[in-house]
C-alpha cells in the first residue's frame, strides 16, 4: 500500500470519526431531544439542499428517500414530545 493510500484510508477513517464527534456533540447540547433535534435539522438542510439545487447525496438512502425518512423520524419525535 503507498503512502498515498493509507493517507487516503486515514482520512476516510478522520472523515467518520469527524461525523460521529459532531453528532456526539449535539447530542451533549440537546441531550433527550437528541434525535428531535438531529432529524429536524437533517430534513431542514436536507430540504434546503434539494431546493438549492443538490442531486448528489453522500447519505446512504437517495432523494427524496432521505427527506421522507428524516421527516417520518422528526414527526414521529414531535408526536412522542407532545402526545403526554
Amino acid at each position: 500500500m503507498s503512502e498515498w493510500d493509507r493517507q487516503q484510508e486515514a482520512r476516510k477513517y478522520e472523515g467518520w470519526a469527524f461525523t460521529f464527534c459532531k453528532a456526539g456533540f449535539l447530542v451533549v447540547i440537546f441531550q433527550k431531544h437528541s434525535l428531535l433535534a438531529l432529524s429536524g435539522l437533517s430534513l431542514l438542510f436536507y430540504v434546503m439542499a434539494i431546493r438549492k439545487g443538490c442531486r448528489d447525496f453522500r447519505c446512504w438512502a437517495k432523494p427524496p428517500w432521505v427527506v421522507i425518512w428524516w421527516g417520518m423520524v422528526f414527526l414521529a419525535q414531535l408526536w412522542r414530545l407532545f402526545r403526554g
